[in-house]
């Protein structure tokens, strides 16, 4: 039980590598906030991991508007002033070439994966400072290692290893930890969206599978779980590859 009387925020966390964050901080005995746009799927999901036993509360929002982070933590601080552990997951993408790029898409997309995350940490600073707790961003080895169409996505998880190496810098003097995980190819929805929309041939995910490159929600959370509770004490400003060795070939 590593997360024992700790409450963890954790954004997308209705599906995908959020769900699989969230099983296993709530299983680690954390209460977890669980945030999504999708309220059908959140109330879905929360209801089954509170069924098992698990302490998780739903929140819906869209984090593309602008006053949705401070009402999240808002909400989060009215039921428990404890706030321990803040996990900014939810992202969007944007599968354009460079010409098909608007200026409402780049907003949109910027502002759930780049903005969404300062504002969260702005609003939790006061309650985090209080519990030294510990942020984790969620990146992408596409930040790392490009793939198009994909320029907007790929500019805003680079942004958001920029961003947790300067949050990790002045927010030490307070005793929080800031670390970033670059996940691979992890077996999502959303991985399944982004190569039909990038027409990937049939049996591609078959194929990262054979080569042991194909990972899984609950691989990265345990991932994650390392970098938020004690075991990763002496980390912050780390930026953590988690994509069984797929930048190596």
């Amino acid at each position: 039980m590593r997360l024992a009387n700790k409450v963890a925020l954790i954004t997308g966390g209705a599906a995908g590598l959020g769900l699989g964050m969230v099983e296993r901080f709530a299983a680690e005995g954390a209460a977890i906030i669980m945030v999504d746009r999708d309220a059908q799927r959140g109330q879905a999901e929360t209801a089954r991991l509170c069924d098992s036993g698990a302490d998780v509360r739903f929140i819906q929002a869209d984090l593309a508007q602008p006053d949705a982070p401070a009402q999240i933590i808002e909400s989060t601080l009215a039921a428990s002033p404890q706030l321990d552990i803040v996990v900014n997951n939810a992202a969007v993408f944007l599968q354009k070439p460079i010409e098909e790029i608007t200026l409402e898409g780049w907003d949109w997309l910027m502002a759930v994966n780049l903005r969404a995350p300062l504002l969260l940490v702005q609003a939790a600073l006061p309650a985090l400072k209080a519990s030294k707790g510990t942020i984790l961003n969620i990146s992408s080895t596409a930040a790392l290692k490009v793939f198009s169409p994909n320029l907007t996505y790929i500019a805003s998880k680079a942004g958001l290893i920029a961003m947790t190496k300067s949050m990790a810098q002045e927010l030490k003097p307070h005793g929080i930890r800031v670390n970033c995980i670059c996940p691979g190819a992890v077996d999502t929805p959303a991985l399944h969206r982004d190569l039909e929309i990038r027409g990937a041939p049939a049996g591609a995910l078959d194929a990262l599978a054979a080569r042991g490159l194909l990972t899984t929600p609950a691989e990265v959370a345990a991932v994650a779980l390392s970098l938020v509770s004690e075991d990763g004490g002496v980390l912050t400003g780390s930026i953590v590859v988690a994509d069984a060795g797929a930048m190596l070939f």
